[in-house]
């Protein structure tokens, strides 16, 4: 180092606040500037840090007790930060590459030097590559970050809803129909908002990189979008079809498997086996069918709750109705068909009543 002094100027008018921050900032005087004449001392020696820097209403000075209150921040393109007071005087300035990574509230991890602990009543504007901090409205900036570092290729921002699934089929009891949305956010940049759409209505749902927020829906089909933006203004969208229904849940689907024989416990192959569920959908009765193999096994999969009418239908055989309450989500039933009684070949049963009838009458005359 050389020991001089570098002026670095830039001049941020108050029609730039204006653009960017509401009448909050009208207090300001027309002709004050946001952002001092910066002027870099580049004798002071470069220094590296562990934690973030947080903002101190009485700064005494050092490094390790954060940066007072009005500092201007300078992200250089060289991999360096710099720090100012209110007034522009160089402080100290910062080694970005050896300086510690921690998490951020969102689980991303990132150079403390760009994680910036704010107070709770803090509003926060971007413009450009200006990011301005403000405190109690009617306040200059608390601070100001400018980032001149070349911003890096970024992985996309990734969306994962796991309370719904695109096709999805929601029962819902209550009035007025809302469903759950929740799931989470991958931003590279940390999150900046997650909102949920549902129709013509907006739910802001945070900015944490898991989310869960409830949405209105109307019964029949639905679309729910997730929208989610990172702290550089990127943005993503996921959407998920889904259908609600109004009503108490139906209950779940059961497996049943089983073999299908005659009364001497032969296989009875091809039969039509079919598990009706007492619960309808909107008035449609809900079966699930099976057609016996040649060793007379059956599977059904989606047979709808545990009490089901069971039907089982074969040529030759007299048709089985049964109705069977099942305790497990996967369960064996084992049915038997009876022979249907066949007639002998050409002695229906027109002729059998004309034959009872002349032995009656041969029996008559006899008698006489």
């Amino acid at each position: 180092m050389n020991g001089t002094t570098r002026t670095w100027t830039l001049s941020f008018l108050l029609a730039l606040l204006l653009a960017a921050v509401p009448a909050a900032g009208a207090d300001l005087g027309p002709n004050q500037h946001l952002i001092p004449e910066l002027k870099v001392n580049e004798s002071i020696e470069t220094i590296t840090i562990s934690a973030e820097l947080s903002l101190q209403p009485e700064w005494d000075g050092s490094v390790t007790a954060g940066i007072p209150f009005g500092a201007v921040m300078v992200h250089t393109a060289n991999a360096t930060t710099l720090i100012f007071d209110r007034d522009g005087n160089h402080l100290f300035s910062i080694d970005d590459e050896l300086s510690a990574k921690i998490p951020t509230p969102a689980g991303v991890e990132k150079p403390c030097i760009r994680v910036h602990p704010l107070p709770n009543d803090s509003r926060v504007y971007h413009y450009d590559n200006v990011t301005f901090v403000f405190g109690t409205a009617g306040e200059p900036p608390i601070l100001t970050i400018i980032d001149e570092s070349p911003k890096p290729d970024e992985e996309p921002i990734a969306i994962n809803i796991t309370s719904l699934h695109e096709g999805g089929v929601a029962w819902i009891d209550v009035a007025p129909a809302h469903v759950a949305v929740v799931g989470e956010v991958h931003a590279p940049a940390g999150v900046h908002s997650v909102v949920v759409r549902s129709g013509s209505v907006e739910v802001p749902c945070g900015n944490a990189a898991e989310f869960a927020c409830s949405v209105p829906v109307s019964f029949g089909k639905n679309t729910i979008t997730v929208v989610a933006t990172d702290n550089h203004g990127n943005r993503a969208a996921k959407t998920v079809n889904m259908t609600a229904h109004s009503g108490i849940p139906p209950p779940p689907l059961i497996t049943v498997s089983g073999r299908v024989t005659d009364t001497g416990g032969n296989p009875v192959p091809g039969a039509l086996v079919r598990f009706e569920s007492v619960f309808d959908l909107d008035g449609e009765s809900i079966a699930g069918t099976a057609v016996t193999g040649e060793d007379g096994c059956y599977l059904v999969e989606d047979a709808l709750g545990y009490r089901q009418t069971v039907t089982v239908e074969k040529e030759g055989y007299s048709p089985l109705r049964e109705e069977f309450i099942f305790e497990n989500l996967t369960n064996d039933l084992d049915l038997e068909l009876e022979p249907s009684s066949r007639t002998v070949p050409g002695f229906g049963s027109a002729l059998a009543v004309l034959s009872l009838t002349g032995a009656f009458l041969l029996i008559g005359r006899k008698r006489r």
